[in-house]
């Protein structure tokens, strides 16, 4: 079934969705290739549909899981114990937040910078395209909205995706 959701042809026009649903269907397809070597934590908040591109917020999701699940995979092959991805979702005063987390090998201060710029990867020759996170970057900005992220080389790293209710409008957090 989460195939056949993850699979449908996406709307070219914005449409309400579940955002909670969007990431769990997407996270529940991701995980069929972590299951064995990584604990996936989901803490869901109830929020309200966000009128959207569901399709791409799942392409941003896939995006972002798997990144965290290959970081970890390098992170285990140097030693590393724990191997956790945390999704987290909540409703704020003026749209919504997703936070994907991961015990992986992170990414250094100089990377940060550059990690949203298209065909910049940190992968091994022929193991990236450096396009899946300015792919994603730019469908978030296309929803009004902005994605962040914030690590340390060893710590692992927490991406963070806001989307606007309105998209229009300023948010409060920018305030």
């Amino acid at each position: 079934r989460d195939l056949r959701d993850f699979s449908h042809k996406g709307s070219a026009e914005r449409s309400l969705a579940d955002v909670n649903q969007c990431v769990d269907t997407t996270a529940n397809i991701v995980f069929t290739m972590m299951k064995h070597s990584v604990v996936l934590e989901k803490e869901y908040g109830e929020i309200r549909e966000l009128s959207c591109y569901p399709m791409e917020l799942k392409q941003v999701f896939m995006n972002l899981l798997v990144n965290a699940y290959q970081s970890i995979e390098q992170a285990l092959a140097g030693g590393s114990q724990e191997a956790v991805i945390r999704i987290v979702t909540r409703e704020k005063a003026d749209g919504i937040m997703v936070r994907v987390s991961d015990t992986g090998v992170g990414i250094s201060a100089s990377d940060q910078q550059r990690i949203f710029d298209p065909f910049f990867t940190t992968k091994e020759v022929g193991a990236g395209t450096g396009l899946g996170l300015s792919t994603s970057y730019a469908i978030i900005e296309r929803h009004g909205g902005r994605m962040t992220v914030e690590s340390e080389p060893h710590a692992g790293a927490t991406f963070e995706v806001w989307l606007p209710f309105d998209p229009a409008a300023p948010s409060v957090e920018d305030s």
